[in-house]
């Protein structure tokens, strides 16, 4: 008998393993090399998810690029320190700061959300009934793009979005873009067993 539990138990540890690793290079996979979305011609708005101060610039030429009317800027409750100042600055002024000096007019620059995750970005999107039905164009890191890609699909909105993932610039170091592969991978994980686990994990910031 004792012989029979042991042996379903080791089983079991056993399949459970083999579902892990199968999950795991599935799910790498899919981070290190996302499916595409075919870039279409133009769009009602672009978004920025907040993360990455480069993507503004590459949104500006997005917005232009593909005669966008609106951009959407996440409204990132945190700051960061400026080293002019010595002061704090809300992170969502520096993405406003880099569209504005783009050439970008401040009307048609909105803000949305009050966010401090991807979830809460996606979450926050939406409910803008201003853009349901749309074409939206959402820029993003690559290694963000399947976790996105999933949030979208989270809350049925993935339909008509399509993302723009940038590339890692080429003074991003290999440990660098390794540490972004698995910070994704694990907030995979998570998201499988939490949805929204910035409210489990408060130290975690989901970027």
């Amino acid at each position: 008998m004792i012989l029979r539990v042991t042996l379903f138990v080791l089983s079991a540890i056993g399949f459970v393993s083999i579902i892990f690793l199968l999950f795991s290079i599935f799910t790498l996979k899919n981070i290190i090399n996302p499916n595409k979305d075919l870039i279409k011609n133009n769009y009602y708005a672009v978004v920025i998810l907040s993360g990455n101060p480069d993507r503004a610039s590459v949104a500006a030429k997005m917005y232009f690029s593909k005669n966008a009317e609106v951009i959407l800027v996440s409204n990132e409750d945190s700051t960061v320190k400026n080293y002019h100042t010595g002061g704090l600055t809300p992170v969502h002024k520096i993405y406003l700061n880099s569209l504005l000096s783009n050439n970008i007019k401040r009307e048609n620059i909105l803000l949305f959300g009050n966010n401090r995750s991807t979830y809460d970005e996606v979450r926050e999107l939406q409910k803008i009934k201003a853009i349901k039905n749309r074409k939206i164009l959402i820029v993003t890191d690559k290694y963000h793009h399947y976790r996105v890609r999933m949030l979208l699909k989270h809350f049925d909105i993935s339909q008509n979005v399509d993302l723009y993932p940038m590339s890692p610039s080429l003074d991003v170091s290999d440990k660098k873009i390794m540490q972004s592969i698995i910070l994704e991978y694990f907030k995979i994980i998570l998201f499988y067993f939490f949805d929204d686990y910035d409210n489990f994990i408060s130290p975690i910031h989901d970027r």
